[in-house]
C-alpha cells in the first residue's frame, strides 16, 4: 500500500542520494539505514509536520529507497560528465 505524501519529500530522498554520491557515500548508508528503520517499526516519519504515523509497508519503502538511488545516480552521472568536480 502506497501512502499519500507531499511531493517535497520525493525531492529530499532525491538530494540525499545526491549527496551520498557527490559527498560521501555513508551518507547513502545513513539514508537507507533510517528508511529501513521505519520500515521494521512500521512508522512513516513526516519531519515537516513533526509527525510519526504508524503503519508502513514495502511498497512505500521501495518507493523512498528508488527516489534515494536515483539521486545517487544522479550525483555520479553529473561527476562522471564533468558537471561536477
Amino acid at each position: 500500500m502506497l501512502y499519500t505524501r507531499h511531493g517535497i519529500y520525493a525531492v529530499f530522498h532525491v538530494i540525499i542520494g545526491f549527496l551520498g554520491a557527490v559527498i560521501h557515500p555513508v551518507i547513502l548508508l545513513i539514508a537507507l539505514l533510517y528508511q529501513i528503520g521505519q520500515y521494521a517499526f512500521n512508522v512513516r516519519v513526516f519531519p515537516l509536520e513533526q509527525e510519526i504515523k504508524n503503519g508502513n509497508s514495502l511498497d512505500h519503502t521501495s518507493l523512498k529507497v528508488l527516489e534515494i538511488f536515483f539521486g545517487y545516480g544522479l550525483g555520479k552521472l553529473f561527476m562522471k560528465r564533468g558537471i561536477l568536480y
